[in-house]
């Protein structure tokens, strides 16, 4: 039975550094440089312990693609949780999602780049995993549209389709991401927030009294 708790626990350890160890290739070489030979020799395992875990790096990714969509599934459930007023919680959600896409941003962005592709490539050329994590996106996407949705009843925000509005609200953190990771030193994330605020004040959220 020991045995048996020790080894659990010993595969749980080796995903771990396989995944960790992952992370940070992709972020210094890139997703599509990076080989199942590399995260071998930079986890410290050999390539049959690595194909033990995961049948390829789209595995890899897909897993660490699936720990960020359950942070962001937790913000929206701490969020939806709070007494506040639907606009107060779609800036919430906004400054809680930058800090997040700021930490994971290389990844994400080649996750929505694959999110982009039409639903017959996905089926024929992504992996159950990958496809668990775009239904699971989808379903997060929902519930931002839902949050939209009552702003709007609230008339807090302006009446565009809040599949539309979700889109741009999504895209516009991703860029600002984007931008600040291309100006580091001469641009800082409160002035992102700034300018994300901004735009959204001028052309979202409707003047109050």
């Amino acid at each position: 039975m020991q045995k048996k708790v020790r080894r659990k626990k010993q595969i749980l350890r080796n995903k771990v550094i396989i995944l960790r160890s992952s992370r940070e290739l992709f972020h210094k070489k890139g997703f599509y440089a990076t080989t199942m030979e590399d995260i071998a020799q930079h986890s410290g395992f050999d390539r049959r312990t690595i194909y033990n875990h995961f049948t390829n790096k789209e595995d890899i990714f897909a897993a660490l693609i699936s720990g960020i969509l359950s942070d962001i599934s937790d913000i929206f459930d701490e969020i939806t949780d709070e007494k506040t007023s639907p606009l107060d919680k779609l800036r919430t959600l906004i400054l809680k999602l930058l800090d997040l896409y700021i930490e994971n941003s290389q990844l994400l962005n080649i996750f929505m780049s694959e999110y982009g592709i039409n639903e017959i490539k996905k089926k024929r050329h992504m992996s159950a995993y990958t496809l668990k994590n775009i239904h699971a996106y989808k379903e997060i996407e929902s519930r931002l549209v839902e949050m939209i949705r009552e702003a709007q009843e609230q008339n807090l925000v302006v009446n565009v389709h809040p599949y539309i509005l979700a889109g741009v609200l999504n895209e516009l953190i991703l860029r600002s991401v984007i931008v600040l990771h291309n100006h580091k030193g001469t641009l800082r994330k409160k002035d992102i927030i700034q300018d994300i605020f901004e735009l959204l004040g001028r052309n979202v959220v409707k003047a109050q009294g």
